[in-house]
């Protein structure tokens, strides 16, 4: 054989070794899947191609030749490097070896906080016990010849279900089983009409029970499909129990929302209550009632309502994601099938025996990728009769009345989600199909409802400029805020005020009681520049803007006849972006409402000072040299290509004067590219202000999800650590808002909220993981939801108390509120501007934002 024929041979055998995995022991083995693939392990190919390439005489100068040397000098570093980390092996104890090779995030030696009062709590966590005689068993799984197709993999698969054991999970590469078998590789044949089928089954490795978390979702999803319920993305409902309302023609489906995990307490299943809202129109009836209210702009219309959202089909209970509308397209057109063409109308009396009715109307347009191949998608076309809209459609959102009788279903109380727990878990374990599929997988659900300690943080004290108050139990002071001199008050010396000739009367109501509100607040208002516009008219609102505004003036205050999104984007943009000032928008229908005239003026009061630079109160934080920052992302439903980010960082040792900065990110842009930028200029912006750097950072990262932890802390928190330099610390918090978690305090045998300020960081935090839960609102209607918080890194050493502290401590600081707010307040800022840049500056202007101070 040639040189390159030898080079390539071994080449394939090394790849084709590459394919064996290790066994549970460590060690190893040889797969035997392949038909070519002889019985050498992976060691000997790898010496084989390494004798064979220091034994290969090539004359220099040739690309073949470079290839030789580069490949010797590659596997000479790689043999040197086995040896070396052999040799260290030895020297290293087990432990540590577990450290250097796991994939943990950030785990420091203490992760419990001890201050506090101990209050005991329970959570809607059920405790899944794992039977010691049982495992679960990963084995490789091959066809010859090769099936692409899943469906037949699946197929040929169950033929022998019987001698797997009868219980399976199997996703057409990989098979787990509850049962180790006999042999090996186990060998099976399936017989087809043209072929028989090869099937072998290696053992890999027996899975740990902490590498089982994916499996034991997919036993309770099939727990949920033998319970009869519906699945609805990853919850589950039950349509055998609606809630009708039927003057709005809406239901409500009751349902759960499960979620398996290994915690500090073991493995557990997390169950919470979830509903969903269908509407009991079908879409056909929603077409026509466009068509009637709107006929020359039907179509677009009927697109502009439907695209987007999400239908049931009754027949069989599946979600569709409407793309489009096939207007041009009826149930009288034909479709293929691997049986032939066939049109909608016989399709669905042949299989689900249904007429359709109206055989003129159009077809909805939804597109899912294949399982199979996800670069392939799959078009459906579905029958609007036939389809039922979920969700809340904007007309309901709006009303407010037809809201709380949704809310009456929907907001379940502390006991009401205790009785529902217990619920599932008796038709869980009283279903002899559901408690079958637990126990072949040696798996068991305990009744008791998970107790664990919480602890409860000392009350806080409110500041304003002369005075201080308690916050009290329920953290909220709201008569205090409008009753108290301001912290930092910002005089509205020169103004302006414009509104429609129509309005007169809600300019003079916002003019009297400015005057009247503005001493208590200790505020001095003069009379404002008075703009009085004739036309509700967007160019007439954007020409008197920009007609008006000079560079003395302080604020622009826009009273403006009803609540519409195109005129509040334009006077936005014109105001952030055009001729940067601060903006406040008010609907004239709020001004004439006598009774709370005073108490809307007050608020306005507030934040027109906030925006001006003022702060309203604040809550002694005791850090020095200490800057901290809020991030989070505003992702556009309609343009998924494009997403804001924005970051905000504190200035003054009050923290309550922020900076910030937003960032337009493209589809696959990392996301700390342009948010290390801002960093920087945030600490050059610190160092100004205060004529010092921050001696540490600490980042509140809002909007990563479990599966982009990982991610951030490999990729993020470093690049922050990078732009900061050596001399700056970074503690770097995730923050999580949309959790199934839920906590109850027990008083005499019944369940209630807990108060602001409880923190929950054992039993049911994750396991190796520097986390805690975090109570910062008084809810009163429903069950409070309390909020996540993952350390991915703490350099500065502060520990969980002083973490955990600190994060209530900010949740006082959101001035749109006298309260407490669910999640720090550099979040909530940042939030609010990725928001208000992404919703209605837009992208092409936001870049004239990037340099500014930022107040509510």
């Amino acid at each position: 054989m040639s040189g390159r024929g030898n080079l390539l041979s071994l080449f394939k055998k090394k790849s084709i070794n590459s394919d064996i995995s290790s066994s549970s022991d460590g060690h190893e083995v040889d797969s035997g899947l392949d038909v070519q693939q002889s019985n050498s392990s992976k060691t000997s190919g790898e010496s084989s191609l390494l004798t064979t390439l220091e034994n290969i005489n090539i004359s220099a100068g040739r690309g073949r030749a470079q290839l030789i040397n580069s490949l010797q000098k590659k596997i000479s570093e790689i043999e040197l490097n086995k040896n070396i980390n052999i040799e260290n092996d030895r020297h290293v104890s087990e432990p540590y070896k577990r450290k250097i090779l796991s994939k943990d995030l950030f785990y420091p030696n203490k992760v419990h906080g001890s201050k506090g009062s101990f209050v005991n709590m329970a959570c809607n966590y059920l405790k899944l016990s794992t039977d010691d005689t049982k495992g679960v068993f990963q084995y490789e799984v091959r066809f010859f010849p090769n099936i692409d197709t899943l469906h037949l993999r699946m197929k040929y698969l169950n033929e022998h279900k019987d001698k797997l054991g009868g219980t399976k999970i199997f996703d057409g590469h990989t098979l787990y089983l509850p049962i180790l078998l006999q042999n090996e590789m186990t060998v099976l044949f399936s017989k087809t009409k043209d072929f028989d089928v090869e099937i072998r089954i290696l053992f890999k490795k027996k899975e740990h029970v902490k590498d089982c978390v994916h499996l034991y979702n997919i036993l309770f999803d099939r727990i949920m499909k033998t319970l009869k319920y519906v699945r609805f993305d990853r919850k589950h409902f039950d349509p055998a129990r609606p809630k009708i309302i039927p003057l709005a023609k809406l239901e409500v489906w009751p349902g759960y929302v499960t979620a398996v995990d290994q915690f500090e307490g073991g493995l557990m299943l997390c169950c919470d209550v979830s509903h969903r809202v269908l509407c009991q129109q079908t879409v056909l009836d929603m077409l026509v009632d466009i068509y009637q209210h709107n006929v020359s702009q039907y179509q677009d219309c009927a697109r502009k309502t439907l695209v987007g959202n999400v239908v049931l089909t009754r027949y069989n209970n599946r979600t569709y994601k409407i793309n489009d509308i096939c207007f041009d397209q009826n149930p009288k057109y034909n479709f293929e099938t691997k049986y032939g063409s066939i049109s909608y109308l016989e399709y669905y009396k042949q299989y689900h025996n249904i007429s359709i009715k109206d055989v003129n109307q159009p077809l909805l347009l939804s597109v899912k990728k294949s399982r199979e191949n996800p670069d392939e998608m799959i078009q459906f076309c579905l029958i609007p009769e036939l389809c039922y809209l979920t969700g809340l459609r904007e007309d309901v959102r709006s009303d407010n009345k037809l809201m709380r009788e949704i809310a009456s279903f929907t907001r379940v109380s502390p006991n009401n989600r205790q009785v529902a727990l217990e619920k599932f878990f008796e038709n869980v374990t009283k279903t002899p199909e559901a408690r079958d599929i637990l126990k072949s997988w040696g798996l068991s659900l305990n009744a008791t409802y998970n107790a664990l300690k919480g602890r409860q943080m000392p009350l806080e004290q409110i500041y304003f400029a002369k005075t201080d108050f308690s916050a009290g139990k329920s953290s909220e002071f709201s008569k205090h805020a409008v009753n108290n001199e301001m912290f930092k008050i910002i005089h509205l010396k020169k103004w302006i005020l414009i509104h429609l000739r129509n309005d007169l009367r809600a300019a003079n109501n916002l003019l009297d009681n400015i005057k009247q509100c503005s001493k208590t607040l200790g505020m001095n208002v003069s009379k404002p520049t008075i703009i009085s516009i004739d036309y509700d008219r967007i160019d007439s609102y954007v020409q008197s803007l920009r007609r008006n505004i000079t560079i003395e003036d302080q604020i622009v205050v826009c009273i403006c006849h009803n609540i519409r999104e195109d005129r509040y984007s334009a006077i936005k943009k014109i105001c952030c972006s055009e001729i940067p000032i601060p903006s406040q928008i008010i609907n004239a229908k709020t001004l004439l409402n006598e009774s709370k005239n005073r108490s809307i003026v007050q608020k306005i009061l507030l934040q027109m000072n906030c925006k001006m630079g003022g702060s309203l109160w604040t809550i002694k934080i005791p850090f020095k040299k200490v800057m901290i920052c809020g991030i989070d992302t505003y992702h556009d439903p309609s343009n998924r290509g494009k997403s804001v980010s924005a970051f905000v960082a504190s200035l003054d040792f009050s923290y309550t004067q922020w900076y910030s900065k937003a960032v337009i990110q493209t589809k696959g842009e990392e996301i700390s590219n342009g948010l290390t930028a801002s960093f920087e200029i945030a600490l050059n912006v610190y160092q100004q202000r205060n004529g010092y750097r921050p001696d540490s950072v600490i980042i509140y990262r809002d909007g990563i999800g479990d599966g982009q932890l990982n991610i951030c802390s490999e990729y993020e928190v470093p690049q922050f650590e990078l732009a900061g330099g050596k001399n700056i610390k970074i503690s770097f918090i995730v923050v999580q808002k949309r959790i199934n978690t839920r906590l109850f305090c027990e008083n005499n045998n019944r369940f209630e909220n807990p108060c602001p300020g409880t923190v929950v960081d054992m039993h049911i935090t994750r396991a190796h993981m520097f986390d805690f839960f975090l109570v910062s609102q008084m809810v009163r209607q429903g069950t409070v939801t309390p909020t996540h918080f993952i350390v991915l890194r703490d350099d500065a050493n502060y520990g969980p108390d002083i973490i955990q502290k600190l994060s209530y401590k900010l949740c006082f600081l959101y001035y749109n509120w006298p309260g407490t707010v669910r999640i720090p307040a550099c979040c909530m800022y940042s939030h609010k501007m990725a928001y208000l840049i992404g919703q209605s500056i837009q992208r092409d202007v936001a870049d004239s934002l990037l340099d500014k101070l930022f107040y509510l």
